[in-house]
């Protein structure tokens, strides 16, 4: 039996399907009496993409740096997690990129800058706390895996796509209700970077 073997345009056709409902159920959460919290809903959606991308080379079994601070607290780097985060164009990053024009010079300075502050006694995450922000997430991841990630992606490698793509509408709908382009792309970006080195040991 020949199955059939998706392009990467099918493949985002596919999961874009269902990116919406994933989207309407963060604006439905971040809504407020004066509209959508746009900004805080950016930071969350752009450390589930992280969050993706650390889960999906995991899932995996692929490789990463641990880097271990004079705490003891462990951190995750390496090309295994850079391929979801950074170097392909359905990754995390190029789904930010291709609707805010995000030089990747400047991706390359978050990324380098969060290598260097993030054994920072006082290092926050777009100013929310890195601890918090990332028990949300795993909460988050928990709570809608089943009835969502796991329905609409095949494998683990689709799993930072279907949130690249989230994270892109969510993105969109920030500059569409006036968000400066490049401070949201910094935004979304730094989020997605600082995330997507975290685990429960990196606490």
């Amino acid at each position: 039996m020949l199955f059939f073997k998706e392009n990467d345009e099918q493949k985002l056709k596919r999961i874009s399907k269902n990116a919406g409902n994933v989207v309407q159920m963060f604006n439905a959460y971040f809504t407020t009496p004066k509209g959508i919290d746009a900004t805080q809903e950016l930071i969350f959606v752009a450390a589930m993409a992280g969050h993706a991308c650390h889960r999906a080379v995991i899932a995996q079994h692929g490789k990463a740096a641990e880097v271990t601070t004079k705490e003891g607290k462990k951190f995750y780097f390496g090309d295994d997690l850079n391929k979801f985060l950074l170097e392909n164009k359905l990754s995390v990053v190029s789904f930010c990129r291709a609707v805010t024009d995000y030089p990747m010079d400047k991706v390359i300075e978050i990324v380098s800058a969060f290598a260097n502050h993030f054994t920072d006694e006082n290092y926050t995450v777009c100013g929310q706390n890195p601890k918090a922000l990332y028990e949300r997430v795993e909460s988050c991841w928990e709570g809608i895996y089943n009835n969502m990630t796991a329905k609409y992606c095949k494998d683990p490698s689709e799993w930072p796509i279907l949130f690249g793509v989230v994270l892109q509408n969510i993105l969109m709908m920030s500059l569409k209700a006036g968000a400066p382009k490049d401070e949201a792309a910094r935004i979304a970006i730094e989020c997605a970077v600082a995330v997507s080195k975290m685990d429960k040991e990196s606490f």
